[in-house]
């Protein structure tokens, strides 16, 4: 009896123990898992950032904007490993690319710079950044500016005092500081993701009118006996705080009282059991607080924390635990940015979450910018100082750009590298004025950017999605490293009988690129990449694939990719043309209403002037200004013909070319792209005669019917179709109809082909932008007598400190008198994102 007991208590205590080890390999193994994940995010799939400092904030026509665009990499905020190539856009309103910079990123940054058009329509502008790799994601993260742009024209004897502000601000909204439209919504958001019954939780708030706006107000917390269990308060953007203990069988509201009447606002119902993530941001550490409604109920749990994929903190429930724990993360060994930690349940499943600011002193990079002095006369040598060390005096490199501007044309502080590759690049664009929360250390400062935590998601990283995905993902769009041609190789006039075969790139520039390579089975080569500026004729040829017949063309068609993949998604910042903006413009339109003047005096062919008339014609329409535009657009203008304009047709970003033209009457498109078949109904017949194709005009230069089949709307300014008899100027040509495209002239079809010959295709290659060099004058040298006002004193994309973390440049002031706004920003090669200003005024 007695060896019976022992073997039962053997027993007993062997299948507790593969219990536990089963339940504690389960946690382990999710923890691996982890692990794995953010391993292969880092490695494989981390995010790249772009970033754009102008020298100005906002523009008139006919000026210059002078950017630097950065590139990063996601996770660390130092140089990216991936791409190389990227894209700077200045995009209207109505979401179409204006003006397209393509660059190439040698080490972090490159610079650009991209002359606003004489004749542009005044309003509010988007310029943005990204690259290739970017659009990888549904819906990407790219760096977005808003930028005003202006309009004026020069009159004969009006001076800049009597420039009339009005109708130049005019079409931008301004906002009002206390107004508030329509009745406040408030949006509470629990900490963690819910409230649980008996344990002390924590809600942060968002209050916003109708119009998305922040709105400040006082409200109470009450049960369901209308009893007053805690105050809360809205403060900045509308984001505040409030805690409490909801309790059992208590449903709560929140009461707050607007313009004399009472409102009230349902809560989240709180779980009436569950686990709760708590944590407190101090100084120089971050508290992490567990609990659970029930003994032992941590037990098996899974928290983790990470800083951009980086893991910061683990920690697996024990029974130890009971039902709650509380640890410290100190934040000296940590990287600035937003934290995301998780509590994961036994099973996997992720149950509570909550993202933390990490904001450690340690990690700041101090540039100090100095001078002689701060006052300077007019056309007077400014000598400035800079250093840039770390917080222990250590001298510290990297790329950094500079630019001393009027303080009329920039809002100071705002823009800020800082706060968006730290904050707002990882909650998706989507923070209100981020600069606000970097512009000062102080408690509320503090307060409000926690109290941003609680109210916003990880954009970037969704442990459900992350989960439940494989982890090795091979992305759609790889990272760009150059200029690259590729394309595909089909059989004459059938595009999709693709062919192999070996095709040979010639690229003729100063010096004659030869490659040849063969086609994979389906056809298809790539070639590149490539690095020269400007654009290149090339051509690209196609042979039989058989090596007895190497030298023998055969009929081959040679269809070229579109060199540069479109930011398909819609603008998510909307930006509105703020109070001091407007207050500012006002200043600044009189400064570069007398610099445009002034430049009309002594050059007047760069400026027209006009004098002032009383206008007798009639507004012109869009037909006219789209002959003025592209005159060859006459020929296909009749009065049987139809028109279409792509920015007429919602949605065209993801339509063709031929779902634009069957939007007309008369017209019948069948098939899907790039598959589609047209055919042109008039006079009450159809036009197609014999199965053969319309006449296809490109620009008026006649093209290929298979090229108009893979033409996108995104390309096309407006389409015109002729049918009937009209047609007969094009004799037999036009006979089935005649389809002229007419591409926007902004962005350039680069991959426009007009196969002349079979298996072979010529076309221009678009390289990359050559800046402009910025114009830096040297009174020490030379005094003209022409006036000096520019609102721009100095530009210097490149900006260089020694070893010893030192740096220094000088300029000259200009004609105009009044404050300069000094701003450096850049990065440092650990990743640390720096920015600097510093005032200067100029006196007579």
């Amino acid at each position: 009896m007695k060896k019976i007991g022992v073997y039962s208590i053997l027993g007993l205590v062997v299948a507790f123990s593969i219990l536990s080890f089963s339940k504690l390999s389960q946690e382990y193994l999710l923890l691996q898992k982890v692990k794995a994940i953010l391993v292969d995010y880092s490695r494989n799939l981390a995010p790249e950032k772009t970033y754009l400092h102008t020298d100005k904030d906002f523009y008139t026509n006919g000026e210059t904007i002078w950017f630097k665009t950065y590139l990063v990499d996601g996770i660390l905020h130092d140089r990216s490993d991936n791409s190389k190539v990227v894209y700077v856009e200045l995009v209207n309103a109505q979401d179409s690319v204006i003006v397209q910079r393509k660059l190439f990123v040698d080490d972090i940054g490159a610079s650009g710079d991209i002359q606003i058009d004489d004749n542009i329509a005044q309003g509010e502008y988007t310029l943005r950044s990204y690259t290739k790799y970017m659009l990888n994601d549904a819906d990407p993260v790219v760096f977005e500016k808003s930028i005003p742009i202006f309009v004026q024209e020069i009159r004969t004897g009006l001076s800049a005092e009597q420039v009339p502000l009005a109708k130049a601000l005019r079409g931008f909204e301004r906002n009002t500081d206390k107004a508030i439209f329509g009745k406040p919504d408030i949006k509470f958001f629990p900490e963690g993701g819910h409230l649980v019954k008996g344990l002390p939780g924590t809600m942060g708030l968002e209050v916003l009118d109708a119009k998305g706006n922040g709105v400040a107000l006082k409200g109470h917390i009450k049960n369901s006996k209308d009893e007053i269990v805690a105050p809360f308060e809205s403060f900045e953007f509308g984001l505040g705080s409030v805690g409490f203990v909801p309790l059992q069988g208590e449903q709560y509201y929140a009461s707050v009282i607007f313009k004399g009447t009472e409102q009230k606002f349902p809560l989240p119902e709180a779980l009436a059991s569950g686990c709760i993530l708590s944590l407190k941001n101090r100084e120089d550490h971050v508290l992490v607080q567990v609990a659970s409604t029930t003994e032992n109920g941590l037990e098996g749990t899974l928290l983790v924390g990470h800083l951009r994929g980086d893991l910061i903190f683990k920690r697996i429930g024990s029974s130890q635990d009971n039902a709650s724990y509380a640890t410290k993360i100190y934040t000296e060994e940590l990287q600035d940015g937003v934290a995301q930690f998780t509590l994961f349940s036994g099973d996997g499943e992720p149950i509570s979450e909550r993202l933390v600011f990490i904001d450690n002193p340690e990690n700041d990079a101090r540039l100090t910018i100095s001078a002689p002095t701060k006052t300077f006369g007019l056309r007077d040598k400014v000598n400035l100082s800079m250093a840039l060390t770390d917080e222990e005096g250590e001298p510290l490199k990297g790329d950094f750009s500079m630019g001393v501007v009027s303080k009329n044309s920039s809002k100071g502080a705002s823009n800020n590298i800082r706060s968006w590759l730290l904050l707002d690049s990882d909650l998706g664009g989507s923070v209100e004025n981020p600069d606000f929360f970097f512009a000062e250390d102080s408690k509320q400062r503090k307060f409000l950017l926690d109290a941003l935590m609680l109210t916003h998601g990880w954009r970037r990283f969704i442990w459900k999605d992350m989960l439940s995905k494989n982890v090795s993902k091979i992305p759609e769009y790889a990272p760009e490293k150059g200029i690259m041609v590729s394309g595909r190789t089909t059989k004459f006039k059938s595009p999709f009988q693709t062919k192999q075969t070996v095709t040979t790139l010639n690229l003729f520039g100063p010096e004659l690129i030869n490659s040849k390579k063969e086609t994979n089975t389906q056809g298809e080569f790539v070639f590149g990449p490539f690095y020269f500026n400007g654009s290149l004729d090339a051509t690209v040829e196609a042979y039989d694939s058989v090596p007895k017949f190497e030298y023998k063309r055969k009929n081959f068609s040679v269809f070229l990719n579109e060199q540069n993949e479109k930011l398909a998604s819609k603008l998510k910042k909307t930006e509105r043309t703020d109070r001091s903006t407007v207050e500012l413009s006002q200043e600044y339109l009189k400064e570069e209403y007398r610099k445009k003047v002034n430049d009309f005096k002594y050059d007047p062919t760069k400026v027209t002037q006009l004098d002032e008339v009383i206008i007798t014609e009639k507004k012109k329409t869009r037909t006219q200004i789209s002959l003025e535009s592209n005159p060859t657009s006459a020929l296909t203008r009749s009065l049987f013909s139809r028109r279409v304009y792509t920015e007429d047709i919602s949605g065209s970003k993801a339509l063709s070319a031929l779902d634009l033209i069957q939007r007309m009457p008369g017209i019948i498109v069948s098939g899907s792209y790039p598959r589609q078949e047209i055919r042109i109904i008039g006079m009450g017949q159809s036009s197609v005669m014999a199965g053969s194709d319309p006449l296809v005009l490109i620009d008026g230069v006649q093209s290929d019917f298979e090229f108009l089949r893979i033409l996108r709307a995104m390309d096309v300014t407006f389409i015109d179709v002729v049918y009937g008899s009209d047609t007969a100027f094009w004799g037999s040509r036009g006979a089935n109809g005649v389809i002229g495209v007419y591409t926007n002239p902004y962005i350039g079809i680069d991959r426009l082909v007009v196969e002349e010959y079979p298996g072979i295709a010529r076309f221009k290659i678009p390289g990359f932008y050559k800046t402009r060099e910025f114009y830096i004058p040297d009174y020490s040298k030379e005094d003209p007598e022409k006036p000096d006002y520019r609102t721009t004193l100095y530009w210097k994309p490149e900006l260089t400190f020694n070893n010893q973390g030192k740096s220094t440049v000088d300029f000259f002031t200009g004609d105009t008198t009044g404050a300069y706004l000094v701003k450096v920003e850049g990065i440092t090669n650990d990743g640390r994102p720096v920015n600097g200003l510093y005032d200067i005024e100029v006196v007579e």
